[in-house]
This record gives C-alpha cells, structure tokens and sequence, in this order.
C-alpha cells in the first residue's frame, strides 16, 4: 500500500509541478522560521538545565520598599544552612568590578568575566575541573579555575595542573599570585558565567554587608512559601542586627526566594522583557507555521478539482473512504517532510547572512536532538492540519458528483477557502503593523534626548592599577598627561560606566532628616559631568581639584531629578544627606539621564567625589572625549600612556565605544525588530502565495464568465475589477479583524517601556495600503491574463 501510495504522491507531483513548488516552498519558509526560533528559545530557556537540582535552587533575594534586590548580608547564607535543615547548601556569589581583571600567564590578559563563589555554591552550580580533582589535598580551602579559552591564552603549551600553576594578577610589581588549580568543565549556558572563578571562603559582611548574591540547595518537596517565611523570620531577628543595616531601609526588608528557572529571562530583580521576547517568538513562530499549513491547505483544495474524477474513479472501482484519505495524508506527510530537508538546506545556506541580520548565530548547533524532536512534532502537526480537512472532506464525496465535477459550485468549500485567506492576511497585517510599531519605538530610543552624550567617547578598562589613593582616587596624574594630548577634550573616572547592564551602580539608603530614599550611588571625578556633557539644573554640579584635597572632611555630592523630588526638595543650597556613614553636602542637582535604557524610569542618583561607600564604589574605568574625527590619535595618546606604567607590563590596553555599549542595552529590542522583519517578510510571502493559488483557483472556474461578460462588451478593466472584487472584500474583512488585534498587541508591548512613542493610529491605514499592494502584485498578472483572453477558447465547448 505504502507503495502505491508514493507512486500516486510522486504522478501528482509531476502532473502539478507549479501547485507543488507553491506548496512546498510556503511549507518550507514556514518550517525555516519555526527552526530559526525554536533555536533562539531552546537556548534562552536552556540556562541551568543541565543541573540536576535545577528545581531545588533558589535565589535568596530583598524587597526594601517594594523594590527588588538580589543582594543581602553576607552572614545570611551560613546562618540559613545552620539554622535550616531542609536546606542541603547555602552559598554565596559576588562578582568583580567592570575593568577587567589582569592576569599574567605566558599571555598577558585583561579577564573580564571574573566571579567569587563559597565551596556551596561551587557546589550548588555543580562547579567541577576536567583536568584532576579541585581539591589536590584535604588542608586545601581555596581553589582558582579558569575556562577552556582562557586556559588557551594563558597556559598555551602546557595544560596540566597536577602542580597548581601560580601567575601574578592585578599587577606584576604588587606581587599578587594565584594558584590556577585547573581547568572548569564547561556547563553551559548558566547563570554562573565566568572566565575566571574564585571558589573560596567569602567573608561574612564586615564594611559593607548588603553585596552578596545568596542561593540555596532545598530538600526535594520543600514547601519554598514556608520556608521562604522561616528564612524571613531568622532575618528580622539575626541579619537585620548588622551595624550597617540597623539604620536603614534594610532592616525592614522582607525576604523573597526566586526559582533558577527564572534567574535569566524573569529575575524579579530585574526586568521580565526577555522572558517577553521569547514568548512572544515562540508564539510568532507557531502563528508563522500555522500560515503556512493554512496556504497548504488552500493550494489542496485548488488541486482537489483537478483530482476529482480520480477519487471518483476510485470509488467506483472498489475504493474505500479510509483508503483514499490515508492516502491523502500520506501525500500531505511527504510534502511536509520534503519542505523541512528544504528548509534545514535554506538555513544552512543562509548561516551567515542570518547570523548577521540577527546578530546571532543560531545555526551553530542546530542538528540536536532537542531540534529534531520539536520539527518531527511539527511535521506531525503540520500533517494533520493540512491534511484532515481535504483527505476526509474530499473522500467523502459521492462519485456520480465527483464524475459531473460538482466540486466547484460548493458554496460551502469557497467560504471555506475564503476563511482561510482572511486568516492569512490577518496574521500578514499584524505582523506589518507590529514591524513599523517596533521600528518606530527602536528609532525613538536611537533619536530621543538620553540626558547625556555618547558620541566620540572612549571608556577604558582596567586603569585601576593607575589609582592613587592619595588623591581620593581622581587619577589626577593620568588625567593631566592624558589633556595634553590636542586630540583629546577631557579626561573622566568613575564607577560605574554609564549604559553597561553588567557595571550597574549599587542602591544604597540616604537620609535626610526624617525622609529615607534609596538611590544608586556612583563615585565620580570633577570631570564627570562635562565630559558627558550632563546639564545642571540647580546648583553646581562640580567643585575645584584644591577644594577635594583641602577640605578633606567634607563630603560633596550632587543628585539628579528624580532624587530631589522624592525628597520634595526646591533648594539644595548645602542640604546634607546621610548615607555609607558620612554627611554629604549637596552642592547642586543635575538633570535625569537615562543611563540604563528606556525599560525602566530613572532611578534616584547620588553621585560623590570620594570613595565614601567602600567596596563596590571605586572608579575603575575611564571615559576619554575626543575631538571631532580624533578617536585614531586619542587612542594612540591612551596607548602610549598605558606601557609607561610598570603595573601594565605586557597587558593589552582595552577600551570600547560609548554609544556601541548604550546600543547593547537594547540589543534584546533590536534583534526583536529583526526577528519581526524576517516573520514579516515570510508572513508576506506565504499569504502572497495563498492568495496567488486562490485566485488561480478562482479565474479558472470563471473562465467561462468571464468570456460572455466580455462577448456582450465589457472592457478588460471592467473583468479586471469584477476578478478581483471578492479577494478586495476578504482583504477588508482581514484588516477590521487585524485592526483591534494589532492594537492590543503592539499597545501592551509599548507599555514595557518607560519612555515611548504614542501610538500612531495612521499606522493600520499604511498597512491596510500595503496589503492592497500586494493584492495587486499576487493576482494581476493572473488576473490580466484572463480578461485578455480569447473567450472563443472558452466558448467552445458550449
């Protein structure tokens, strides 16, 4: 049977080359686009599943004013796993500074992924070497690992650590050596992701207590609610005791346990956007392959007329119903596997010009087994879709009304059909819409006024090593010698590099006389606000060199808007603030800038000159303005400036674009917009496509009309309009039903930015203009063709 029915599936085929290219080739693109997105979701929702205890660890998080954070005391870890027993571990994460971490192998190399872990949670994240054990013997307490690619740059010759190999970090004058213990096995993707690792024992919180990320490994079947509240009371009672914590918001924080399954795309510390991207990918995706299957379908049932008097036939002669339509969803099945090796093919050809288009190469490991399962189910699926309706509905049919060819006056098939092609431009419409919706808003964040300047700005990394503490951390001297380059503008250090998600600045408590605010704190220079070219509002916004050395007691700072109207301020002539146990003079407020993106509204702000906040504060990179078309040359001035210092010895000098590292906070929104083109795009095609096979359908069954309508004088504009009048009707059905779908869509998408663009309701009226241009462009030619024909051709037989 399975013979006969290759050999029936592989006759049709030949006899109907151009509705099977039709056919597979919307299949095809409809399989590509699942792929390409099940890629990009399997990776994004595949953090951590590697562990075995993926639905056991959790994230020990704060809510201080109702807002979340995912750091807490550093003494809150031992105290949970001690006081605890359903808790297996608990252990501690804090990562290092942006900057980089230089270390000095055979190579000389600025790491910058650097992250500290507690032997729980090396544990925890089932942190192991592959070459020997970690631990060489019981005394050992501490152990250092380094990634494969790090392990090539630094130890390229030989890669054995029976003996820990010790290299100089930090710089090569201070004598700092770490013993590299081995090389990590790579688990990824994680949410512990690092170049270098440090897993030893972390200090329980003196100075700063409020900087640790804290997990827990719980029993299977824990009642995480309970002992979320267990957790919260030995909190309250033990944690919140700290010094630095019993005069701030802190203390009356209220714990939060987070899932790992939801640490990467939906942290409640952070945003949920990603979570939203890939959902709304994975719903693209099957909305596309649904698309697909509907032109499938449409194109059957244009053929089933040809193959009426065969299904007739075959009833007369014995044919059972059962028969005929396994045979039909065999053809469907064969057709549906010939468009996924298509499509796999489409993918493999076009790797690198999707990889750039997306800014991601997700056809690197696309032959999984993972991949393979989710397109056999989809093939399935597909199958089934495309194929039920016209195998059973076809088959049923009676064969005297099959022979007379009764299948094209069924009213109840053209609606039908027609239902289908309305989805089709349903789907084609939103996708139009949400494409122009998602680029204005991506070209209002790349136009509008972010409240500071990142043109022909240079953020160094790694000039720590020139800090001098003695001037308050200004890094005066490499500033000085670096202004008398011509090609350079000015010179600024700081904390935290502005619009780098990875180097966000730390919250901490202020307070002015009865009022608490948490606000970011950022340690900054005199040159801060300049060289960002940052407006004063109020005030001043910066103090002379000799007043930070001369007036060593006092501690200036500025704030932005936000800060001063949550503290309901109108003047801020030598307010002080208290916070990081000093009294900050407030000599001016400067306006918001929104440093982190459009998602979120600006945060309150206090920027200092000194380094009253300790740990976590420190400057640690430099921002260098250039001239106009100077960026070469002030490079050049930083490099030269660089080997002066014996600290740097071989280290390469580092450094990246400003508004290259702003643009990455919307990467996520970009690739988005990409994504959308390309869905647009197939969604185009395939609806073009349905729409072509319909009107082929339709042209073909009033060849005849068409031919008296032209016999009794009218003209070939006149049959034009009459051919296409029903398929204008079900393009304005699709686009009233498109309309409020787009709407609520595309307006709940906006909504997840702070700062956005209205939404523009002229957009539905551009799109229902290029849907009517590709109306136009489907069936004109199909459409000409048969108003210009010779109607003898088609009267003959009358």
């Amino acid at each position: 049977m399975t013979k006969n029915f290759f050999l029936f599936f592989w006759r049709n085929l030949q006899k109907n080359k151009l509705f099977t290219f039709l056919n597979i080739l919307g299949l095809a693109l409809g399989f590509a686009g699942f792929i390409l997105s099940y890629q990009y979701i399997n990776r994004e929702t595949g953090y951590d599943k590697w562990n075995a205890n993926y639905d056991n660890i959790f994230l020990v998080g704060l809510t201080v004013h109702g807002q979340y954070t995912d750091q807490t005391a550093g003494t809150l870890a031992p105290a949970i796993e001690q006081n605890f027993p359903e808790v297996i571990r608990a252990g501690r994460r804090i990562d290092f500074f942006y900057g980089g971490y230089p270390v000095f192998g055979e190579r000389t190399i600025l790491v910058n992924k650097t992250t500290q872990v507690d032997s729980a949670a090396a544990h925890i994240f089932q942190v192991t070497s592959k070459t020997g054990p970690l631990y060489k013997s019981t005394e050992q307490e501490a152990a250092t690992l380094v990634t494969q690619e790090l392990a090539d740059q630094l130890f390229p010759d030989d890669q054995s650590f029976d003996i820990p190999k010790k290299i100089p970090v930090v710089s090569i004058p201070m004598g700092i050596y770490e013993a590299i213990y081995g090389i990590s096995e790579e688990r990824l993707p994680s949410i512990l992701d690092y170049d270098l690792l440090f897993i030893r024992d972390i200090h329980t919180g003196e100075g700063d207590p409020f900087t640790y990320q804290t997990f827990i490994q719980t029993e299977p079947g824990t009642n995480i609610h309970t002992l979320t509240e267990k957790i919260n009371n030995l909190y309250q009672k033990e944690i919140s005791k700290l010094d630095k914590a019993r005069s701030s918001a802190y203390s009356n924080g209220q714990i939060y346990l987070d899932p790992l399954s939801n640490l990467h795309l939906r942290p409640k510390h952070g945003s949920n956007t990603p979570y939203l991207t890939v959902w709304l990918l994975g719903i693209l995706s099957l909305v596309i392959l649904s698309l697909a299957a509907a032109n499938f379908v449409n194109v059957i049932l244009a053929q089933a007329d040809k193959r009426a008097k065969e299904i007739g036939l075959k009833k007369v002669f014995g044919g059972q119903r059962s028969t005929i339509a396994l045979q039909f969803l065999f053809e469907v099945f064969c057709q549906c596997l010939l468009a996924a090796g298509i499509a796999f093919l489409l993918l493999l050809l076009t790797g690198n010009i999707l990889a750039k288009w997306f800014q991601d190469d997700l056809i690197k490991n696309m032959l999984t087994l993972t991949t393979a399962k989710q397109l056999t189910l989809a093939i399935l699926l597909t199958t089934l879709l495309s194929g039920v309706y016209p195998a059973f509905v076809l088959s049923g049919y009676q064969p005297v009304r099959m022979l007379k060819g009764g299948l094209q006056t069924n009213p109840q098939r053209l609606g039908f059909r027609n239902g289908l092609l309305i989805f089709q431009f349903v789907i084609a419409t939103v996708f139009i819409a949400g494409a122009l919706v998602v680029r204005g808003q991506i070209g209002y964040i790349r136009s509008s006024d972010k409240g500071f300047d990142t043109a022909q700005i240079i953020t160094f990394k790694g000039v720590g090593m020139f800090y001098d503490n003695k001037l308050d951390g200004q890094f005066h001297g490499l500033k000085s010698r670096l202004l008398q380059d011509p090609n350079i503008a000015s010179v600024s250090a700081m904390s935290n590099v502005p619009g780098v998600l990875s180097d966000l600045p730390p919250s901490k408590q202020f307070t002015y006389i009865d009022t608490e605010v948490e606000m970011d704190h950022i340690n900054i220079d005199l040159e801060y606000f300049n060289t960002l070219g940052i407006e004063t509002v109020q005030g001043k916004s910066t103090i002379t060199f000799d007043q930070l050395l001369q007036d060593s007691t006092r501690h200036y700072a500025v704030i932005n808007e936000t800060a001063a109207k949550e503290l309901g301020w109108t003047n801020t002539t030598q307010a002080k603030i208290t916070g990081c146990d000093v009294d900050f003079t407030i000599i001016g407020i400067v306006k918001d800038s929104k440093t982190y993106g459009f998602e979120n509204l600006v945060t309150p702000t206090l920027y200092s000159y000194k380094d009253e906040c300790g740990p976590g504060h420190f400057k640690s990179a430099l921002l260098v303005k250039t001239k106009e078309g100077k960026v070469k040359e002030a490079i050049q001035a930083a490099e030269r400036e660089w080997a002066k210092n014996p600290s740097a010895e071989s280290l390469p000098l580092e450094f990246e674009f400003l508004d290259q590292q702003y643009k990455q906070l919307h990467a996520r929104q970009e690739r988005l917009e990409q994504v959308l083109y390309g869905f647009t795009f197939l969604s185009i095609i395939i609806a073009a496509l349905g729409l072509f096979s319909m009107s082929a359908y339709q042209i073909n069954i009033r060849k005849k009309e068409m031919s008296i309508r032209k016999v009794l004088g009218a003209s070939i504009i006149q049959l034009f309009v009459q051919l296409n009048k029903p398929f204008l009707k079900v393009i304005m059905i699709a686009n009233l039903l498109a309309i409020p779908i787009s709407y609520l869509l595309l307006k709940n998408w906006l909504n997840n930015f702070a700062y956005r663009v209205s939404f523009n309701p002229w957009v539905f009226v551009w799109v229902a203009s290029a849907i009517v241009i590709i109306l136009i462009l489907s069936i004109s030619y199909q459409s000409v063709k048969a108003a210009r024909a010779n109607p003898v051709d088609s009267l003959r037989d009358e």
